[in-house]
């Protein structure tokens, strides 16, 4: 027969003073999750103004960290007139419990309050402000984005209304509606001599690249100047350049200097396509939407083609309609020089992705006549520049993205 062995009672012992006393700390809204056991920590603190008083010897502060969340509890409670708890430490090799007396504190969460008196000071914030701060901190993702665009649409009204009053004093400010005209056909179109004698003085290289911009291609230019036909088919399979410009690679020219210069338009072409097909989002991405790319050329194209403004609290880089309708006209510009005033674009819109509709109002607007190919090359469409050069009523378009 298995004899059952009793369980013996341990022997308890009561200390009534501990050189360090436990804490029993109670604590609320703490979430049970995983990291409360393995990232908990608990910081004590205790009054040692005057040790020789019990009662403020015996103050405890307890500050428990967890899950981002600080959490404090005070005991000013003395050991006379406290209330009392005990903790029991069981020694299993003696079968000996230990009572400690012990101390509790409840902890709550601490928030901290508003040190900044300009804070304090706010205005007070009227209902509609009220309701869209509650509404971005807590609302659901879907009024969230309804006051985001209410905001951007305010924004835009008031920029439109700006513009507008500043085209008005400008009307009244003119002398005559010519002046008017040339007003604005330049805050649009690159400068256009409408007086020249030869069509190489309508516009000048200078006016569309700056003399800093063509010393700095120099080395771009060099490279093109060196390829073959072999590494032109190369980079139209690699989409590395616009088609405009690899149909007129390798070039034919024995000056260097008219080389350069032929090359460093074609090369500007490229670089003015590029930002025009560029998202919004990626205006900003300066270095990697132009790598190898000198930073006088890119400078100078953020600074005539797109504006810094503040959108959702930031610092953004954007392109309005009117902006991207001077660079399609710097890029049509280029191409006159580049084709000697007679140019076939139905390669440009496929490069651009802007419609054909707006490239040949676009071309109009700087003195040009507009032709469709029949025959052999039915369907291509050619801009022709003649003297002398007129200049007809300017027509700007929205939209000008080339629809699939």
């Amino acid at each position: 027969m298995a004899t059952k062995t009793k369980k013996m009672c341990p022997r308890v012992t009561i200390k009534t003073c501990a050189e360090k006393e436990p804490i029993i700390c109670t604590a609320s809204n703490v979430s049970k999750s995983k990291t409360f056991k393995t990232k908990t920590e608990f910081t004590c603190y205790q009054n040692t103004s005057d040790l020789n008083n019990p009662r403020l010897a015996a103050q405890r502060m307890v500050i428990m960290d967890c899950d981002g969340i600080q959490s404090v509890g005070k005991s000013w409670e003395t050991k006379t007139y406290g209330s009392q708890y005990m903790v029991g430490v069981l020694d299993k090799e003696t079968n000996e419990m230990t009572l400690r007396p012990a101390s509790l504190i409840n902890l709550k969460p601490y928030v901290k309050s508003f040190e900044d008196e300009e804070v304090k000071k706010e205005k007070e914030m009227s209902y509609g402000e009220k309701y869209k701060e509650l509404a971005m901190k807590f609302g659901a993702n879907r009024i969230q984005k309804t006051l985001r665009g209410k905001d951007r649409v305010r924004e835009m009204e008031s920029n439109t209304l700006d513009e507008a009053m500043q085209e008005a004093v400008a009307s009244v400010d003119t002398a005559n509606l010519t002046e008017q005209a040339d007003l604005h056909h330049n805050d649009i179109l690159p400068p256009i001599n409408t007086d020249a004698k030869s069509l190489d003085d309508v516009f000048l290289i200078t006016d569309l690249i700056t003399e800093a911009e063509i010393t700095a291609l120099v080395p771009f230019t060099t490279v093109l100047r060196a390829c073959t036909q072999v590494h032109v088919n190369a980079w139209r399979e690699q989409e590395k350049y616009p088609h405009f410009m690899l149909s007129r690679l390798p070039i034919v020219i024995e000056d260097d200097h008219l080389a350069h210069l032929y090359l460093s338009e074609l090369l500007y072409i490229s670089y003015l396509v590029t930002l025009l097909k560029l998202p919004p989002k990626s205006l900003g991405n300066k270095k990697t939407s132009f790598p190898n790319t000198p930073s006088v050329v890119i400078d100078n194209m953020y600074k005539k083609f797109t504006s810094l403004g503040q959108r959702d609290g930031k610092l953004r880089t954007s392109m309005s309609d009117k902006q991207r309708n001077k660079l399609i006209a710097h890029i049509l510009a280029l191409t006159l020089l580049v084709d000697k005033y007679c140019v076939r674009y139905s390669e440009l819109c496929r490069d651009t992705g802007v419609k054909s509709r707006v490239l040949s109002d676009t071309y109009r607007s700087m003195g040009c006549s507009i032709n469709k190919l029949k025959g052999q090359d039915k369907g291509q469409m050619v801009a022709v520049l003649k003297l002398p050069v007129k200049l007809p009523p300017l027509v700007l378009r929205k939209g000008g993205k080339k629809r699939e």
